[in-house]
């Protein structure tokens, strides 16, 4: 075998190890999704029911509003990633074309700084706004 498969093998082998917890957790959050309640504390653990309770799936379509979180999830990601291209492109060619050498430690101090300590400031903001209790504060927060 020539080094170049074998690295390739080698790759393959540890990228399959470095995922395989990945898989195996959600592997078990389906099978914890598809038990009913009383089996998913069992010992030892079942990986596969022998039975199947999809009325767990019926009664998160029935009990909640699982759809209208759904389209909330779909709104803030999209209008948060539109947002930050938008704003992103631009900043990001205007720093590139500046030639300042304080440009870089202005960018890393602003990195550095912890995003807790913009919290309190930021909802005091949205408040005095106005936006609280809607999607645009998580938006505006997706963007810093």
């Amino acid at each position: 075998m020539s080094s170049r498969l074998l690295n390739q093998i080698g790759l393959f082998f540890a990228a399959l190890v470095i995922v395989s917890p990945a898989i195996l957790f959600f592997l078990w959050m389906i099978s914890l999704s598809l038990k009913f309640e009383i089996d998913n504390g069992a010992y030892p653990p079942i990986l596969i029911p022998e039975r199947f309770a999809w009325s767990n799936y019926v009664k998160v379509f029935e009990e909640n509003n699982f759809l209208l979180y759904l389209w909330n999830s779909v709104l803030v990601t999209g209008t948060a990633t539109l947002l930050a291209l938008l704003i992103g492109v631009p900043a990001g060619y205007g720093i590139a074309r500046l030639k300042a050498e304080r440009s870089a430690i202005v960018i890393m101090i602003a990195r550095m700084t912890p995003g807790l300590s913009y919290l309190i400031p930021l909802f005091l903001l949205f408040q005095w706004i106005g936006i609280l209790g809607t999607l645009w504060p998580q938006i505006i927060i997706h963007l810093v």
